[in-house]
């Protein structure tokens, strides 16, 4: 296998902060899918008419080489639904989190949790559900919708929004703040043994999406841990059984005297934002998940949103940027383990 060669570019579309230049091979044969099984113990916190049956999800890679999936659509929110059309193009349940900036923290450990439910993250605006996000509704049939966050993220009045596009259930999970909601989310995931971590400082939020695609895909939790409160977040995976702890990040966003409140920590921690999100990746292989099935995620401030709404897929991610150090990380991550599928998301392009 020809290893896949990473250059430095300018940007060459409005959203782009970054293009890739790999080799891309066409498929020669349409893949099967993934099967999603709903996991409803214990039960979820939106009705689900589902549990126990099979969901078709994303096409499975075919073994080619150098495979490439782009998924991006004319904003964040249309940007979510190519990805909920790709990974959950059968839905009875949708995961909806603000698709705002300043919102994007309450929806950090929801990857997981929509994962277990066979279910898309969505985006809408506080006051809005947009076209994009209303048209995956309607044409895929969901019947429940579970809000995550409070009314600051999406109003009090988005349920009757959802209602009037033909949704059946809709239920909400919020915290007091962001470390409470993220707690409430994981307390619906199924018992594991081991659990994931990252800081909800703003300054830090990547490495919780970097987590996101891994945990979703071993149905593990993913929580917040606050530097000056550490506590709940060690006893909350310590109620889901958990006795080993991945932290994503260094000591600048997670502290070593809050590390120490988990359940046998250890950190998964590079040299910046790239080098975190491809160590994380490279644990979540060694831990099952596919080294040949990847997801290239935006990295830098205004895009993160898109690996927010890739978190389900279930992937090893990696964020990319137009800093070399990024460029860097990705070429190690190809010289270690080749190139299969390439799934990239929002404002990263692969140029073949």
């Amino acid at each position: 296998m020809s290893r896949p060669t990473v250059r430095r570019a300018l940007p060459v579309v409005l959203l782009s902060t970054l293009v890739l230049a790999l080799p891309v091979t066409t498929a020669a044969a349409a893949p099967g899918a993934e099967t999603l099984t709903p996991t409803c113990s214990p039960a979820p916190p939106v009705s689900h008419p589902g549990c126990g049956t099979a969901y078709e999800g994303a096409p499975l890679p075919d073994g080619t080489p150098n495979q490439v999936v782009q998924l991006s659509g004319d904003d964040r929110y249309a940007t979510a639904v190519a990805i909920a059309r790709h990974g959950f193009p059968q839905a009875d349940v949708a995961v909806l989190v603000s698709g705002e900036d300043r919102h994007l923290v309450d929806a950090l450990s929801a990857g997981p949790l929509a994962r277990t439910l066979a279910a898309p993250v969505l985006l809408a605006a506080r006051d809005a559900v947009p076209a994009a996000t209303a048209d995956y509704l309607r044409s895929t049939g969901v019947q429940s919708v579970l809000l995550v966050g409070g009314d600051d993220a999406l109003s009090a009045t988005t349920p009757d929004r959802l209602r009037a596009l033909g949704i059946t259930d809709v239920q909400r999970v919020a915290g007091a703040d962001r470390y409470a909601t993220s707690r409430a989310l994981a307390a619906f995931m199924p018992t594991r043994t081991h659990g994931w971590a990252a800081s909800g400082e703003d300054a830090h939020l990547v490495d919780a999406l970097a987590a996101a695609g891994p945990a979703a895909r071993l149905g593990e939790p993913l929580v917040l841990v606050a530097d000056d409160d550490p506590i709940p977040a060690g006893d909350a995976l310590r109620t889901l059984g958990v006795t080993q702890t991945t932290v994503a990040g260094g000591p600048e966003g997670v502290a070593p005297e809050a590390l120490a409140a988990l359940p046998a920590p250890h950190r998964a921690a590079g040299t910046d934002r790239y080098a975190t999100a491809a160590l994380v990746a490279d644990e979540s292989v060694q831990r099952g998940v596919d080294d040949q099935d990847v997801v290239f995620a935006p990295g830098v401030t205004g895009h993160l949103v898109d690996a927010l709404a890739a978190g389900p897929l279930g992937r090893a991610t990696l964020l990319v940027g137009d800093e070399q150090a990024s460029y860097d990380a990705v070429e190690a991550w190809f010289e270690t383990y080749g190139a299969g599928r390439v799934t990239a998301v929002g404002a990263v392009e692969i140029d073949g």
